[in-house]
């Protein structure tokens, strides 16, 4: 009966510690061996039995497992991008038990970004799993970390060329990897306004100063098919000053918009009296004072082709009659304005008070010829038969 009773006794505690395992935190802590055995934040640990969990370390390269059992051996996974992964079987027999881990760099992988031209493409955006790797450099070359024998989303964008986003599997034991993006090909469409949004036709394009096109009444110009990138952009019209900048040309950005400035005209203004230059000679543009010629009698300035102005001009002891004048493209609009010089009012009034006395003058002379006797002539007495008493 004694011995039935142990057996008993001994059969219930085994039962008892299989359908009661203890629990605890585990610790897994993830070190840069070479970088003095700095702690490694974010890398990806799986503790893996049956079920298997993962988590990312802390700032201080840790990752805590809670409710773990124990005794228990696991499986433990460590890896982050740059690093060679690695993965351990743990034997978990404390409870807070810590395991260290520590992580070498990987040899980089050299990735060589070409175009389907040939070219290597420089200056493109490279990203290896959702995070950015860095710029190719000049010869299309960039070196990256990547995950081997695994696969790597890699992303790639470069001006003038179509955006690349693949899932890529990168055997163990390579080294290097070619990418080709292939050109973006597109239709610009140029449009070209005034300064008061109006449509400017028939103006010339340049592209990479070669004539492209000619925009039509609603001030467009489509262009032919062009690879993406960065032109040099000219436009010309009349009336309008020159364009000259830079245009983009990408699947996002396939119209341009161009605004022209009015295109200035010079205009002198010269202020005659016979023909001789008037000097300080105030100049009005519809009716505004616009400025005063020089010695010269002349005045220069400057406006926009096709705009119609009325020139008057005005000086003391001159009088003058306006122009309306359209302004021309170019540097040859000369307006003359006629000045006539006017007589001053205190030789005017010499003038009248010596005709009066001219006049009086006359008035007297005819008036003293009216009134002057006339003389009669010399009586004749018949002659008589007295003779002289001598």
């Amino acid at each position: 009966m004694k011995r039935v009773f142990i057996i008993l006794l001994a059969a219930l505690l085994l039962f008892c510690g299989a359908g009661g395992a203890a629990v605890s935190s585990f610790y897994v802590d993830v070190f840069d061996a070479g970088n003095g055995n700095a702690p490694i934040q974010g890398a990806s640990v799986t503790l893996a039995d049956k079920s298997s969990a993962t988590l990312y370390t802390a700032s201080a390269g840790t990752a805590v497992f809670k409710d773990v059992e124990y005794p228990k051996t696991y499986t433990v996974t460590v890896s982050k991008t740059g690093y060679i992964p690695q993965t351990k079987t743990v034997s978990i027999k404390d409870a807070n038990q810590r395991e260290p881990v520590y992580l070498s760099l990987e040899t980089p992988v050299l990735i060589t970004v070409t175009g389907n031209d040939g070219k290597p493409v420089s200056n493109a955006d490279v990203a290896i799993n959702k995070k950015s790797a860095g710029k190719t450099d000049a010869n299309g070359r960039l070196h990256a970390s990547m995950i081997r024998g695994s696969y790597n989303t890699v992303e790639i964008s470069a001006p003038a060329y179509l955006s690349y986003s693949k899932e890529l599997f990168l055997e163990k034991d390579a080294s290097a990897l070619s990418i080709e993006l292939s050109l973006s090909r597109v239709n610009p469409l140029i449009l070209v306004y005034s300064e008061g949004k109006e449509p400017v036709s028939g103006a010339s394009v340049f592209i990479n100063g070669n004539l492209a096109a000619y925009t039509d009444s609603y001030g467009r110009a489509q262009l032919a098919t062009y690879t993406a990138g960065t032109y040099d952009l000219k436009v010309e019209a009349d009336d309008f000053a020159v364009y000259t900048g830079k245009a983009e040309f990408t699947e996002n950005n396939k119209a341009v918009t161009v605004e022209l400035s009015y295109a200035t005209a010079v205009i002198t203004v010269k202020a005659l009296a016979n023909d001789k230059p008037v000097a300080e000679t105030v100049i009005y543009f519809d009716g505004d004072i616009r400025g005063i010629t020089d010695a010269n009698g002349v005045y220069t300035t400057t406006s926009a082709p096709g705009a119609k102005i009325h020139i008057s001009a005005s000086h003391d002891g001159y009088s003058a009659n306006g122009v309306t004048y359209t302004v021309e493209a170019g540097d040859d609009n000369l307006v003359i304005i006629s000045m006539e010089q006017n007589v001053p009012v205190v030789l005017i009034g010499i003038g009248i008070f010596a005709v009066l006395i001219i006049l009086a003058i006359l008035v007297l002379v005819i008036s003293g010829r009216r009134r002057k006797p006339v003389q009669s002539p010399p009586r004749s007495y018949p002659p008589t038969n007295k003779r002289d008493s001598l």
